[in-house]
């Protein structure tokens, strides 16, 4: 389970990584002396990047359910004083029921959580009067993962859709505004999905899915097959998918917890 998660780390550096970097320098402002939680951190990398943006007077709280991300995170991190980890879900979450955070960070996670009112509800009861949620996610698989599983792992291929609930964006806005959110933002934006090499893509569809992608039933015949698809004239794979909204579009979500429409 360790190499799940290193592996987790490495690959997820081509997508989440720079989309998530990228999220936080247009949209997150996080400002110093705010208290963040990560919701759905991974091995923590972002969580990083937001501890050193809210300074030492600020403090950034990383969960994930994945206890082997928790443990790596935790081990990747050490000397970043204001950043911790624990294990954690959506309704298990330190400040959970309280005003605890200035803002709730949650990069391409919500999609994998069945219960979005849920989710709204609680990260509403655990912020601070006037703090904001930030998150990003996904309303449809990108075209290119879904031939990939149905070609490369038909053996697994209904398994790792019903690990995911897509949702439409009118339907994520419905549960934002009915835990009690004033919506600041709602757009498609594009996701880095751009891949070097065929191996750095088959390890992210790996990683993604939680190893249930399983990279030994990608035989030769169905590698060509799947590549065949996304080849120039020339033959030659290209696994860059920028641009095409069938491949790559995703949505973003910003909203707060506003003072004049908090609840009696």
């Amino acid at each position: 389970m360790a190499d799940t998660a290193i592996g987790y780390k490495e690959d997820s550096k081509s997508v989440q990584k720079i989309d998530g970097e990228t999220f936080i320098q247009e949209d997150v402002h996080a400002k110093a002396g705010d208290v963040i939680l990560d919701l759905g951190c991974g091995t923590g990398e972002l969580s990083a990047t937001l501890a050193k943006l809210v300074g030492s007077e600020g403090k950034v709280v990383g969960v994930d359910p994945d206890k082997e991300r928790i443990l790596l995170a935790q081990k990747s991190h050490t000397k970043i004083p204001n950043l911790s980890f624990q294990e954690g879900s959506d309704s298990n979450f330190p400040g959970i029921g309280f005003e605890t955070y200035d803002m709730i960070f949650c990069n391409l996670v919500l999609h994998w959580i069945p219960n979005k009112q849920r989710v709204f509800d609680n990260m509403y009861k655990a912020l601070k009067q006037g703090g904001k949620i930030a998150m990003q996610y996904g309303d449809h698989f990108p075209l290119f993962t879904l031939q990939a599983y149905k070609i490369l792992n038909p053996e697994n291929e209904a398994r790792i859709c019903e690990m995911v609930t897509h949702e439409p964006r009118a339907k994520m806005e419905k549960y934002c505004t009915s835990a009690g959110f004033t919506i600041l933002k709602s757009c498609d934006c594009e996701l880095q999905f751009a891949f070097e090499s065929t191996d750095g893509l088959l390890k992210w569809l790996r990683s993604v899915t939680h190893g249930v992608f399983d990279l030994s039933l990608v035989t030769e015949d169905r590698l060509q097959k799947y590549l065949a698809l996304y080849s120039d004239k020339d033959g030659k794979p290209c696994l860059d998918f920028r641009g095409a909204s069938e491949h790559s579009t995703h949505s973003r979500l910003m909203a707060v917890k506003d003072v004049a429409t908090v609840a009696e």
